[in-house]
């Protein structure tokens, strides 16, 4: 089913996947990887209504080379309606977590993780537009440019497995949701915990992951500190 023209305000994710460049190296790995994720994300079951449905909320996928546009709209092509804050969140973090938990999945050959970002604002999709020796879909607006850029940014770079929303116009998310008891709070992102089912193990998770996180670095470091050290030796003569 193709994807209806949208116009509105809206959630936009930008999903990519983690070290894909380095998977480059590897022909097959890198086929294997980019055949996992397209399936993955235009097969990972979602609720579709009826596009004479105006009320509803419908998932929608663009994946192309390593990453993916995923957004929100409204169930009817001519009620491009904006797309409810708390209504829609809960839709959209459901996709991601189906999606990343089937690509880390240790059945898979090649399991992968990705970074995620989230922004909420002005987007728009036209379905695609045909000019002379041209077919292309239009990805426009806030919303997709601030996703994008946040999912680039090294000033707060994420980390692999990470999956973030900007707090631009969302300071206030009530609770009653089960799955927004994943989120925490920091400073302008909420990050959400999409491999966890339970709130209380967000702490005990994190020290986890900050530990293998500062372990590579360590080893890391000692690679360097050694090769440094074997240099120094092989130049002890001076300058």
């Amino acid at each position: 089913m193709s994807i209806p023209s949208y116009s509105g305000q809206t959630y936009v994710a930008y999903l990519d996947i983690s070290g894909f460049k380095e998977m480059m190296k590897n022909e097959k790995k890198a086929r294997s990887v980019l055949d996992r994720f397209y399936g993955t994300i235009y097969d990972i079951p979602y609720e579709t209504p009826a596009l004479d449905s105006p009320l509803a909320i419908r998932m929608n996928a663009v994946a192309v080379s390593d990453c993916a546009v995923l957004f929100l709209s409204s169930g009817s092509e001519e009620s491009c309606r904006d797309v409810d804050k708390i209504e829609g969140l809960p839709k959209l973090l459901e996709f991601i977590k189906k999606t990343n938990r089937a690509l880390v999945k240790k059945s898979f050959g090649f399991p992968f993780m990705t970074t995620c970002s989230i922004a909420y604002g002005n987007f728009e999709y036209r379905n695609k537009s045909d000019r002379e020796y041209v077919r292309k879909n239009c990805i426009m607006g806030t919303a997709y440019v601030r996703a994008l850029l946040d999912s680039e940014s090294n000033e707060s770079k994420m980390r692999p497995g990470e999956c973030r929303i900007l707090k631009a116009n969302l300071e206030l998310l009530p609770s009653q949701n089960r799955i927004f008891h994943l989120l925490e709070s920091r400073k302008t992102y909420y990050y959400f915990y999409w491999m966890l089912e339970n709130p209380q193990d967000i702490r005990r998770f994190k020290r986890k992951y900050r530990k293998i996180w500062e372990g590579t670095y360590s080893r890391l470091i000692e690679l360097l500190q050694n090769s440094a050290s074997r240099t120094d030796i092989q130049n002890d003569g001076g300058f």
